[in-house]
């Protein structure tokens, strides 16, 4: 009786030396890798575009709309920068102004709003139109070095420097928030007055009236740049400066 073979067969696989190669296994991370970061880039530049489109087309019907009922005036347009970072500042005495204000601006707007307004039903369309929310209590660090990144991108950052709509339709005094942004940055600031929309929808109202509106932008403005946070007494005159070419356009 022969004996029975107990041990098993030899396998005749013998894996590559490169399956253990410390370094090929190396380039194939490389490779994944950056097939992962081509993927994304493509990703992101889709969502960028389609948010480009979505953007242009509430531009579109917000100029329609203002053309047709309050023929927006335009006082020097040609002073608005159309390169490199900027701010652009102005007076608030209505929930119209950011629509009124982007509708004649050649460059993109992302404004800065309280959260008053950004956490209520129109949360989806503020982020998608890229603003900034600003908490009405507490620290506002996170909005600040959000706006600074916009300004970073050479990219258009709007401030309503008084913080909120005006009830009497008056100036009112600003934020510390925007000399530190245009100290910080150094980013050129261009203000504008908006005349007409407290007429036509003060705070308050539901229904707009018919009203002539106007936008008067003046000079580009820069500051020199503010090297410590903590210096107060700079980011106070920055803003002061800022508020009083407000008020001059107002006249």
């Amino acid at each position: 009786m022969h004996n029975l073979q107990t041990n098993p067969p030899k396998s005749s696989f013998n894996p590559p030396e490169h399956y253990f190669d410390k370094s090929k296994l190396g380039e194939l991370k490389k490779i994944h890798h950056a097939k992962s970061v081509i993927i994304y880039s493509i990703y992101h530049n889709i969502l960028a575009f389609l948010n480009d489109c979505f953007f242009f087309v509430i531009k579109a019907i917000g100029i329609i709309l203002l053309k047709i009922f309050y023929n927006v005036q335009v006082e020097n347009r040609g002073r608005i920068p159309l390169k490199g970072p900027l701010i652009v500042v102005a007076n608030h005495f209505s929930y119209m102004d950011p629509i009124v204000l982007q509708s004649v601006f050649p460059r993109r707007i992302s404004f800065m709003m309280t959260e008053l307004y950004y956490e209520g039903r129109g949360k989806w369309l503020f982020k998608l139109l890229r603003c900034i929310c600003v908490k009405e209590n507490g620290s506002n660090i996170a909005a600040l070095k959000a706006g600074i990144e916009v300004l970073r991108k050479s990219n258009v950052l709007g401030i309503f420097p008084e913080g909120g709509v005006s009830k009497e339709g008056r100036l009112q005094e600003g934020n510390l928030g925007v000399g530190f942004l245009a100290g910080k940055s150094r980013a050129s600031v261009i203000p504008a007055f908006i005349s007409g929309t407290y007429e036509a929808l003060p705070k308050g109202a539901k229904i707009p009236k018919i009203s002539k509106i106007k936008v008067i932008f003046g000079s580009p403005m820069t500051f020199k740049k503010i090297k410590s946070n903590s210096n107060k007494k700079g980011i106070a005159e920055i803003t002061r400066q800022i508020m009083d070419q407000i008020k001059e356009l107002s006249f």
